[in-house]
């Protein structure tokens, strides 16, 4: 799994940055993955999602769903991908956090 596109986000919302996950082994790439900070200090990956109001609150609703254990193992690939791309572009290392500050388990 590699980052092939990564662009911070300078704000105090939760989303640190969008990103395209290429995915060799499965011959697909994901653009539009969001980087997210949870209300604890962790990240995770989010999905690609639609926007959607549900009685007068903005909810997401992601494209790509997995089963728990392959959804741990791919944040667990994802989040080591980004680390991987952070360390070749340092402009980036002040927006992200190692993977060992990680959540470990997906937010769904």
């Amino acid at each position: 799994m590699e980052v092939t596109r990564y662009k911070s986000m300078e704000n105090d919302g939760p989303v640190v940055a969008f990103f395209s996950l290429k995915i060799p082994k499965w011959g697909m790439t994901l653009n539009d993955c969001r980087l997210i900070r949870t209300k604890n200090g962790g990240f995770f990956v989010g999905f690609p999602s639609k926007k959607y109001e549900d009685n007068g609150k903005t909810k997401y609703s992601p494209y790509v769903w997995l089963e728990k254990e392959v959804s741990e193992r791919f944040q667990k690939a994802a989040k080591e991908a980004i680390d991987e791309y952070v360390k070749r572009q340092p402009q980036e290392q002040a927006h992200v956090q190692p993977a060992e500050s990680y959540d470990a388990a997906a937010p769904f």
